[in-house]
């Protein structure tokens, strides 16, 4: 016995295949990928002038910015990495000397 899909079901299917076609069209463009783009740099700008503005103000207040904080972190990650090496290296010539 076949049942039939709910009409709800096929409304939506329908509706899918017509706006999904439009979508992707839409997607796959020129258009979208100039749009995408523009859209990207803007946002970098405006991310740039914010984070500008707000380090201003905080080093005002004689306080750290989220870029201080950021490369005072790089800065402890790399002085972890050479400490693990040189505790490496003290190992190594410590079993040599034995």
């Amino acid at each position: 016995m076949a049942t039939r899909s709910p009409l709800w079901l096929d409304l939506v299917l329908r509706a899918e295949r017509i706006v999904g076609s439009r979508v992707e069209d839409a997607v796959h463009s020129d258009t979208y990928f100039d749009l995408v783009t523009e859209l990207s740099r803007t946002k970098a700008f405006l991310t740039g002038a914010v984070e500008g503005i707000s380090k201003r103000i905080w080093h005002m207040a004689n306080l750290p910015a989220g870029t201080d904080l950021r490369r005072v972190r790089e800065q402890l990650a790399r002085m972890e990495r050479r400490i693990v090496e040189l505790s490496k290296e003290l190992d190594e010539a410590l079993e040599a000397e034995r």
